[in-house]
This record gives C-alpha cells, structure tokens and sequence, in this order.
C-alpha cells in the first residue's frame, strides 16, 4: 500500500512539480492512502482533515459556544490576541474554501495546485498556531474564577 502509493505520488510529483513524498507524508499521513487511482483528491482530503481541526481549534476562541472548555480558554485571550487569531483563521479558511472549489470539478491539475498552495503556508500557520495552542494548555494549570451563567438546561 504505502510504497505504491509513494510509487503513484512521486509520477504525479514530478509531472506536476509538488513536495515531496516525506514531506507531505510528515504532516498529513499520506502513505496510509490505500486507493491511488484518484490520489491527489486524497492528499488533498487528507490536508483539510487536519486544517478542520485547525479551525475548530480557532473557533473555540474566538466564538466559544456554551461549552465550560470554550469559555475556560477563550478567557486566556486578550483582545489583540484574537484579532491575530482571526488573522490566522482567514488564511486557514481561504485553504478550505480553495478546496471546496477544487472539489467542485476536481482533476489532478486543480488539487496539485490547492496541494502546493496549502503546503506553502502550512509552515507559517503551524508556526502562528504552536503558540495558541501552548497558552490554551498552560491555561488550564492557572488559578482562575470561572464565572459561569447556566440557563434553562431543559
């Protein structure tokens, strides 16, 4: 499975000029895609799996539902600090929205260029969200008054 699908990737690598097979494979598992015939739609499957991640991650903080989780980190944040995390959600959701398009009428040229562009800015994003994603965790060993308002429960 794995080395057909490097075998299958590293042809359409180099017809299309994408990353490499370890590259891609570090950050989005992609050796454990086992049908190749439309391979490039599965990487690209493969990437917004773990950018919908990302962006519930972002959405927790900066429109936190009901939920204790939600409310205990969003209080972590100032408001600077969630005006650069929509900034980072911008750019996580032009990736999901380019491969909703993509998806729409799909073949290997248009996911090799949603491949490309999301594995240029995945450095960047990762960079910007380490941080968030430490001060969410190191939130919930700090001291803090949870004030919590419980309406009707039903």
């Amino acid at each position: 499975m794995g080395k057909e699908t490097k075998k299958k990737y590293e042809e359409l690598a180099d017809k299309y000029k994408l990353p490499s097979f370890d590259s891609l494979n570090k950050d989005f598992e992609i050796s454990t895609i086992e049908e190749t015939e439309f391979l490039l739609r599965e990487i690209r499957r493969k990437i917004i799996e773990k950018l919908e991640n990302y962006i519930k991650l972002l959405e927790g903080i900066l429109h936190p539902e009901a939920g204790i989780c939600d409310m205990y980190e969003c209080g972590a944040f100032s408001d600077e600090e969630k005006n650069k995390l929509f900034e980072l959600y911008k750019k996580i959701m032009f990736l999901n929205r380019f491969s909703a398009e993509t998806s729409i009428d799909e073949d290997d040229s248009k996911s090799s260029n949603f491949i490309k562009k999301a594995f240029e800015q995945l450095n960047n994003i990762k960079k910007e969200l380490l941080p968030m994603i430490k001060r969410m965790k190191e939130g919930w060993l700090e001291e803090k008054k949870v004030k919590t308002e419980l309406g009707y429960l039903g």
